[in-house]
């Protein structure tokens, strides 16, 4: 099977092309950053990338589009670019959790320090702070020399708590809410295209191996793309059991058991370079669910055409 992979730059040529020539419902998913823990630069790591997590999912009907942007790590920083080049100025910002890696990239997230721009932010409210207060703390002294109540967009700026919700909608897309297992906890996202027969599941982190699976395996069926925290291999997992991260393994074994089309691995471990993703972690995931392939940085793909994308030429 052939490993999906495509680098862009910017998205801007590609998404105004969706608009001209869409005219049913269609689902883009473009991965800004893939890499778990911390970013990184190496050059035996190019080819998935070193930004951490960030995917945003668009859907398109009679060329209305909107976007969904899951996490923001490094990978937010290309996203948010791209994003005011295509002329968005309203932004929906859906955190799994708020460990570092997951909202590093906020420090430049460009619409935050636009007065033009309206930003919907989406999470938790975590030991008796309100997820207003979590954002506060981030934006301040001695962490960074911005203020929150400085941010130039702070009156647009809107927090949604999730706590205990299922589902939200956002005007047309519907989105529906899985707790993880993960220090902390964590929030799976499963974003529906307009007509609610696509659908991308954004699962990360997760660590395997408790009746948490079970559940997943429920909220994931017969999704269209199932994108999971696969961290480890199978063999360099035991040493990192409790951390609250999974391997490609479980990821294909939750695939395969619930019917999804398509497994993205994703949350690259930051010591995981291009070949050992290869050689090892696509193995282990594809000896298991034959559909799984390799997320990479600036990857866009489009959800009906996974198929093309994943057979050998």
């Amino acid at each position: 099977m052939a490993q999906v992979h495509s680098r862009v730059k910017y998205q801007r040529k590609s998404n105004n092309s969706m608009k001209e020539n869409s005219t049913q419902t269609e689902q883009f998913v473009t991965f800004w950053g893939t890499r778990g823990t911390i970013p990184i630069t190496n050059e035996n790591m190019l080819k998935y990338g070193g930004n951490t997590s960030c995917v945003e999912v668009i859907s398109i009907k009679n060329n209305i589009n909107k976007s969904i942007i899951l996490d923001a790590g490094t990978g937010i920083i290309k996203c948010s670019e791209n994003a005011l080049l295509r002329g968005d100025r309203v932004f929906h910002l859906f955190m799994s959790h708020m460990h570092y890696d997951h909202i590093i990239g906020l420090t430049k997230f460009i619409p935050f320090f636009r007065e033009d721009c309206e930003i919907h932010i989406y999470g938790q409210a975590k030991f008796g702070n309100s997820l207003k207060e979590i954002f506060q703390r981030f934006f301040s002294a001695p962490f960074f020399p911005v203020e929150f109540f400085q941010l130039p967009a702070l009156n647009k700026i809107h927090f949604h708590e999730l706590n205990g919700i299922k589902n939200i909608q956002i005007d047309d897309i519907f989105v529906e809410i899985q707790p993880l297992n993960h220090p902390q906890e964590a929030l799976a996202y499963k974003i529906w295209d307009f007509n609610k027969i696509n659908c991308v599941v954004y699962a990360t982190d997760h660590e395997h191996g408790t009746r948490k699976d079970l559940e997943i395996e429920k909220f994931i069926k017969n999704s269209s793309l199932f994108i999971y925290d696969s961290t480890y291999s199978d063999s360099n997992y035991k040493n990192y059991i409790g951390w609250g991260h999974s391997t490609a393994a479980a990821g294909a074994t939750l695939a395969k058991n619930s019917g999804v089309k398509y497994y993205g691995i994703f949350h690259h471990d930051p010591a995981s370079t291009d070949e050992y993703l290869e050689t090892k972690i696509l193995v282990e995931a594809q000896s298991i669910f034959k559909n799984s392939f390799l997320t990479a940085e600036f990857q866009t793909i489009n959800i009906s055409e996974l198929n093309t994308l994943l057979t050998d030429k």
